[in-house]
């Protein structure tokens, strides 16, 4: 060998020994959903001074640019990156002025970002008839939000969803496509509880994302379902004290309208309450006092024609004339005893 090379190999030895003595971050690794991005890692076993991070990010054969500088924990949020692209991402251990070697990783934003489920609602309308309703699953960016179809285009964007039976053995599960937002699966059996989960699929790169959670929903017998059976008796529960209200007021109204109550009077009421024969009338006609009475002649139609009929008639007259004449006379006192005069 050259003796002149011996230099450059101390040398190298030497750069290699001192970088060497700095270990490299471990299990580094990518956790991205919905863009929203963090480069993750695990601390090097190494216990000499306090260990800081940097970590860099570029695009091929541009330079590398920096997204957390000596940062003392193991992430290192990287969603600014932008999305359209495939980058270099690396990370490193740094420990004062000495540094480990970069550990890259490859990271594509539009086919490594994990798609969330998107929100499922169903209505069920007819007998064994679903209405299903899919919301598409929302990014936030620069502190706003956006369908994912605005990323990945909304003739690229469509949606798998699996239905089954609710408490059934070895039932099939069934697979439909959506394209809509809304979509319409006939041809269940009626009164039956099916539960439904849905994906985002991006066609374009053949991307499936999570599944959503089940929702089970019991289809309509005769066309009311039980949920809308329950709603209906609670509504009639909530309204019965003011049906049975409006049913007594009315009663009241019409009764007072077309059976009013009448009252005796006073005097009547105190009347009736007392007997028939008072001790008074008893007692006046034990002591013989002499009573008066009118004379009352009753006559019959029958006999108005005959001669009888008319002398009665006339002695019926002299009689009524005769009492009323001795009505009015004054009656005589009988016992009279002067005043004297002193």
């Amino acid at each position: 060998m050259d003796p002149r090379g011996w230099p450059c190999l101390i040398c190298s030895c030497l750069f290699w020994s001192v970088h060497g003595m700095v270990p490299e971050p471990q299990n580094v690794r990518l956790h991205s959903v919905m863009f929203d991005t963090f480069l993750q890692w695990d601390p090097p076993n190494f216990n000499k001074g306090s260990m800081t991070y940097t970590v860099q990010y570029k695009v091929y054969g541009n330079r590398f640019t920096d997204l957390c500088q000596r940062t003392d924990v193991t992430k290192c949020n990287i969603s600014s990156i932008p999305i359209h692209g495939s980058y270099i991402v690396r990370v490193r251990t740094e420990v004062e002025e000495e540094r480990s070697n970069w550990v890259n990783i490859t990271f594509t934003p539009f086919s490594d970002t994990i798609i969330e489920p998107p929100a499922v609602e169903a209505e069920a309308t007819t007998p064994g008839v679903l209405i299903v309703q899919i919301t598409d699953p929302l990014v936030s960016r620069d502190g706003d939000k956006y369908s994912i179809k605005h990323f990945y285009g909304h003739g690229f964007v469509t949606y798998k969803m699996r239905i089954w039976k609710k408490d059934y053995d070895g039932e099939q599960v069934r697979y439909v496509n959506i394209t809509q937002s809304s979509k319409t699966l006939p041809d269940l059996d009626p009164g039956t509880t099916y539960c439904l989960q849905a994906q985002a699929f991006i066609v374009e790169l053949n991307k499936n994302g999570d599944w959503s959670n089940a929702l089970c929903i019991t289809t309509t017998d005769n066309g009311i379902n039980t949920v809308q059976l329950t709603i209906i008796l609670l509504s009639v529960l909530a309204l019965l004290p003011f049906i049975c209200f409006m049913i007594l007021h009315v009663y009241r109204w019409a009764k007072y309208i077309f059976l009013p109550s009448y009252y005796l009077p006073q005097h009547f009421i105190e009347f009736l309450s007392k007997p028939f024969y008072s001790s008074q009338l008893l007692a006046s006609q034990s002591q013989g006092e002499e009573q008066s009475f009118d004379k009352i002649i009753v006559l019959s139609e029958e006999s108005k024609n005959d001669n009888e009929s008319e002398e009665q008639m006339r002695n019926a007259k002299q009689l009524l004339q005769g009492s009323h004449e001795e009505m009015l006379r004054p009656k005589e006192v009988s016992d009279f005893t002067p005043l004297v005069h002193s």
